[in-house]
């Protein structure tokens, strides 16, 4: 099967953008109170922040946009954009990158020219071939369609996107969020063609017990957290469609959901500010506005819970190698899986804790992040074709 892969520019809609500006005039914010970001985004932070995006420059991120070789193509009926960069050597091997939510391909690109290009080495050392794909429903990618999307099911895409349009027989992926998810099981399902996997802090189901008192206490913590902070997973989990009436019609409803994980999920540089900048920030938003995918890119939620065997299967752990990079240091603490518990899951090759990066080290981080995927991906890269075929 052939596919149309020809390059493509992508652009902001112009009309969509004038609709933002007007909506954003006309902004209605709830009263302030004391209670900081207890009860969630905080009504003085939320007004700071809409009058930065009123006065976002857009023609700054198409700038970005612009300097990305973008690609559009259709895979198992799903239109799918990604950003293909060959890298900078010949030699260089392919890299899938997955991101999660609330974020896009944006995510990476801090990261990419530390990916593609040689920093220390030889070029055929350190450079990747990145292929870093919007998610169904995120972005310039498609909607999923009406049954939705599984992590199974995205992987195939994926392993299509990689084998059957780029001709990467062999080739590395790195996910995090629920990237790390589809990353898992895209292991899972192609060990023959994913030759090892890059985790960034993932989430584990629990399996089946005996549990280790570590695993014991990090789902006591899981539980703990998602009281207290999950209730946006739970409304995506059970009632999306809600939620994205409110967050396609208000830009303000729409800083306020996804800026509040933002900040509260990012790492923090060593003077305690959150480490993502407002730049980063008001260009996801403006993504997510102008495509109108904040209702879609919650259907993974949604999926998760609904479909029959959506959790990983515990202790059949598959022979791909799989390195794990727990990141830490953000401003509301994730509970950090146990290297026991990843090892009921995985082939885990290397483990490393962190105690900065966050929950989006590619933005906090990015050349730590480059860093750990160089030394995860090291051994292994004998093993992956240094071309398409």
């Amino acid at each position: 099967m052939s596919f149309d892969v020809s390059p493509i520019r992508i652009t902001l809609d112009e009309s969509e953008l004038s609709d933002l500006e007007a909506r954003l005039a006309q902004t209605r914010l709830p009263r302030a109170d004391n209670s900081s970001w207890v009860r969630g985004t905080p009504t003085p932070w939320l007004s700071e922040l809409i009058a930065d995006w009123r006065a976002f420059d857009p023609g700054r991120l198409q700038g970005t946009l612009d300097q990305l070789p973008h690609l559009q193509v259709t895979v198992d009926g799903v239109s799918i954009h990604a950003v293909h960069v060959p890298g900078s050597s010949e030699t260089a091997v392919p890299l899938l990158l997955t991101h999660g939510w609330p974020s896009s391909f944006l995510e990476y690109v801090a990261v990419l020219p530390l990916l593609t290009s040689s920093v220390s080495g030889p070029p055929a050392l350190d450079a990747f071939r990145i292929v870093a794909p919007s998610l169904p429903g995120f972005g310039f990618s498609g909607p999923p369609p009406e049954e939705g999307l599984d992590y199974d099911k995205v992987s195939e895409i994926w392993h299509r996107l990689m084998v059957d349009v780029f001709g990467y027989e062999r080739y590395f992926a790195h996910g995090s969020d629920l990237g790390a998810g589809i990353t898992a099981r895209l292991a899972r399902n192609h060990p023959e063609a994913v030759v090892a996997i890059h985790l960034a802090t993932p989430g584990l189901a629990a399996p089946p017990k005996p549990w280790s008192k570590a695993i014991r206490r990090h789902f006591e913590e899981v539980t703990k957290w998602s009281r207290e902070e999950g209730g946006y997973s739970h409304m995506h989990a059970t009632k999306p469609s809600t939620v994205a009436a409110g967050l396609l019609d208000s830009p303000v409803g729409l800083a306020a959901w996804i800026g509040e994980k933002w900040m509260r999920w990012s790492g923090v540089t060593p003077d305690g500010v959150p480490a993502v900048g407002r730049e980063h920030l008001l260009s996801t938003l403006t993504l997510y506005w102008v495509t109108r995918t904040a209702g879609t890119s919650m259907l993974p939620y949604w999926n998760y819970q609904h479909a029959p065997h959506s959790a990983l299967p515990a202790d059949n752990i598959g022979p791909t190698p799989t390195a794990i990079d727990v990141f830490g240091g953000e401003v509301v603490p994730f509970p950090k899986p146990p290297r026991d518990l990843a090892e009921r899951y995985f082939n885990v090759a290397s483990w490393v804790d962190h105690d900065r990066g966050g929950h989006f080290p590619a933005v906090a981080e990015p050349d730590l992040l480059a860093q750990c995927l160089r030394m995860a991906f090291r051994p292994h890269r004998n093993s992956v074709n240094t071309a398409p075929r």
